[in-house]
């Protein structure tokens, strides 16, 4: 039992998105619905997260959300203030490196993934 314990510690651990490695603006690159690539336009969809809590994410057309955000695990909640009443999303984070970016997302009864990209100096 001792040699399994930081091991396990060392698991719970790593299961938490690292807030400081989310913060700043990430460019989706690829859409998948049920494991299957769904070709949508993603030139303009992006999601930003800062040092202090607050989210933005913007799509297609003119549509934004921003607000709260807070992790806990591997799950972010985002508070949509834009909405009336606000809404909360959940999403769950599948990876996060440096560069990349996974989400896992449900609708309905379909399982989705978005991958991003970092955006660095306004490239990605």
């Amino acid at each position: 039992m001792k040699k399994i314990a930081p091991v396990l510690l060392l698991l719970c651990t790593s299961c938490n998105v690292d807030t400081q490695l989310l913060s700043g603006t990430w460019k989706a690159v690829s859409f998948y619905q049920n494991g299957k690539t769904v070709q949508v336009p993603l030139d303009s969809v992006e999601l930003s997260f800062a040092e202090n809590g607050q989210y933005s994410f913007r799509s297609v057309g003119f549509y934004k959300e921003e607000g709260p955000y807070r992790a806990s695990g591997k799950y972010l909640f985002l508070t949509d203030m834009t909405a009336k009443p606000p809404r909360e999303h959940t999403l769950s984070v599948l990876f996060l490196s440096n560069d990349s970016l996974k989400i896992g997302m449900k609708k309905d009864t379909s399982e989705q993934v978005l991958f991003f990209q970092r955006v660095v100096s306004g490239k990605w």
